[in-house]
């Protein structure tokens, strides 16, 4: 009996162990199984961030890029319609030619541009800001060149090459002038030379600039330029020797075929993956490529992750009879548990959510909070575990309440930055659920960040000689008026001021004289204008001032007490010349909008015939 007793419970046993031996092994399947699809979905979400760090480098560099040729772009038409321009292709009198000249010289010396000129409708340079240099384009035919041919036909030019004189790349920005009746009678053109550009591309070696052929035009590793990434066809070869726009190259093919974005490559024996973005109408590109590495570290991540998985699966069961100490091992478990808990250098609290009698949050209970929870609030466990947020902190924000409320009862994470009036600090939070009714919260004191960062934001807006807003913050402010005087039909004064005869102070006097002056000049403006109105310093010795919310105040008013604020200046013992400043001003109306720089363009206008007349009465 007993033996039958033995050989029954032995026979249990082996059953007992072939169910859990054929459960693990079911088990080890599915692991196995969904392994798979883990590794496949991690080299996908490798591949993303590779994408989405591709993106992001092409968009940074599509954006300056874009901003600043269309500055160029902007700065050509208002060019182009200046009087002195058009009176110098129509008369050709020397006069004239000179007066086109101190225009494109102006525009030349404000936009920091490589080159300024004038061409007629035969494509001859007549007028040039670099007619001085010993490459001087005036008197050479660039007819050849697209953007005479496309501004000659009433379309606005833009063009990238190497300059045919200069030999230095640049993007070429034309539009067309056209006399009283809207007849073209020539072509003005700004060069804006982009070496410099370079400088933004060597972070990232394997960044170009590209035509829609493939050659390229700017790169990260200045040994790839002029070199085509895909094969160029024989035409197409000519066609480009022929319109100088690269010089003469023999536009030596990296890789096989044309890139497209996304596509996977090998690129001097490695696999990248290929982001391209068009940044033009003219099929013009950025693309980036970056090593594919990311996406294998991924997949081997998920193959081990698996690997120790089986191993987890395996183990138990091979050791099944050292289950006690893997209750130890559980407990070992929790007590690390507890001092990460202890230990964790962000704030951390878990919360239960209370709602009112209509189902939605209106208070939350402390449940527990982690050292650094109180170490960052100056709150102590003791006196928050049970209690509820308006019992500690009765000020507490309807927003705190309203995002944690949200959390907690639709276990949607939130990650957010937030200011704190109860604690005076901005903190970042993460918010999740552990179960519904309950949040948990992940914080970080990020006030410092964040007072670094507004301090870099006035840095970028603001002129670091005279103190006032430089170009980028003025025209942010006057957007943001613009847009203000539109909604309430707010009436303003844009005011063009200019130092008089600075290159002369610095000529006679030194830089530092110079500097001195474009100070107390800007000293001046802040006496004259209010403290609401918006004075920047443009550029050079250029100021510009948007009085805001006129009434009955004319220009008249402004100017008078500019001027006598100069003489009193000027009346100064022991100064050394006198200061003079000419100023031009142009009115805004609402019921009449226009753009910023229509209105900055009739305000220098004026400007400049006001200095014309100080030239000519010296």
């Amino acid at each position: 009996m007993s033996i039958r007793l033995m050989n029954f419970d032995q026979t249990k046993k082996n059953l007992s162990i072939n169910i859990w031996f054929i459960a693990y092994l079911i088990l080890l399947i599915i692991v196995i199984t969904a392994g798979c699809f883990i590794t496949g979905y991690l080299g996908d979400k490798a591949r993303q961030e590779i994408l989405e760090y591709n993106d992001k480098i092409t968009s940074l560099h599509s954006s300056h890029l874009t901003a600043e040729f269309d500055k160029i772009d902007r700065a050509v038409r208002i060019m182009s319609g200046a009087n002195w321009i058009v009176s110098a292709l129509i008369s050709r009198a020397e006069q004239d030619i000179a007066n086109a000249n101190s225009v494109l010289d102006r525009y030349n010396s404000g936009l920091g541009s490589s080159v300024c000129y004038l061409m007629d409708n035969n494509g001859i340079t007549i007028a040039s800001s670099n007619r001085n240099n010993p490459d001087s384009f005036v008197g050479k035919s660039y007819k050849f060149r697209p953007y005479f041919m496309q501004a000659i036909k009433g379309s606005a030019g833009r063009y990238f090459a190497l300059g045919a004189t200069s030999l230095k790349r640049g993007f070429y920005s034309s539009y067309s002038v056209r006399e009283s009746k809207g007849k073209i009678i020539g072509v003005a053109v700004i060069k804006q030379d982009v070496d410099d550009e370079e400088a933004h591309l060597t972070k990232y070696p394997n960044c170009f600039i590209i035509d829609p052929n493939g050659i390229i035009f700017l790169s990260g590793r200045q040994e790839m330029n002029f070199k085509s990434l895909w094969p160029v066809s024989s035409e197409t070869k000519l066609a480009l020797i022929e319109s100088k726009q690269f010089g003469k190259r023999e536009f030596e093919a990296l890789l096989p075929g044309e890139i497209s974005d996304g596509t996977v490559i090998t690129f001097e024996g490695k696999k990248h993956l290929a982001s391209r973005k068009i940044i033009n109408p003219e099929g013009w590109s950025i693309l980036v490529m970056t090593t594919t590495e990311r996406v294998l570290i991924y997949r081997v991540t998920g193959v081990i992750f698996i690997i120790l998985i089986c191993a987890f699966i395996i183990v138990p069961f091979i050791i099944n009879f050292k289950i006690s100490r893997l209750a130890e091992k559980v407990s070992e478990s929790e007590i690390r548990f507890r001092m990460l808990f202890q230990n964790l250098t962000v704030g951390f609290a878990l919360h239960e959510i209370i709602l009112n009698d209509e189902g939605q949050p209106c208070n939350y209970r402390f449940l527990e909070v982690n050292p650094a929870f109180e170490q960052l609030t100056g709150l102590k466990a003791q006196d928050l575990i049970g209690r509820t947020v308006f019992e500690v902190l009765p000020s507490t924000e309807l927003f705190w309440i309203e995002n944690y409320g949200n959390v907690a009862t639709t276990g949607n994470p939130l990650r957010f930055e937030n200011y704190s009036h109860e604690f005076g600090r901005f903190y970042e939070c993460l918010a999740y659920s552990p179960r519904r009714g309950q949040f948990a919260v992940l914080f970080t004191d990020i006030t410092e960040r964040r007072k670094m960062e507004d301090e870099i934001h006035v840095l970028s807006v603001t002129d670091q000689l005279t103190g006032l807003n430089n170009r980028r913050g003025f025209l942010s402010l006057a957007g943001q008026q613009f847009r203000l005087s539109d909604r309430n039909k707010g009436r303003m004064l844009l005011f063009f001021a200019d130092i008089d005869w600075l290159k002369r102070i610095n000529d006679i006097y030194g830089h530092e004289e110079g500097d001195r002056a474009i100070i107390e000049t800007a000293n001046v403006l802040r006496e004259t204008f209010r403290a609401s109105d918006i004075i920047a310093r443009l550029g050079g010795d250029e100021f510009g001032i948007l009085a805001i919310d006129i009434k009955e105040e004319s220009p008249e008013i402004f100017t008078a007490r500019l001027q006598q604020l100069v003489d009193k200046q000027n009346d100064k013992e022991g100064r050394i010349y006198k200061l003079s400043i000419s100023i031009g001003c142009s009115y805004y109306d609402p019921e009449k909008p226009c753009y910023i720089d229509e209105l900055m363009a009739r305000a220098d206008k004026l400007m400049y015939e006001q200095k014309q007349k100080k030239i000519c009465a010296e």
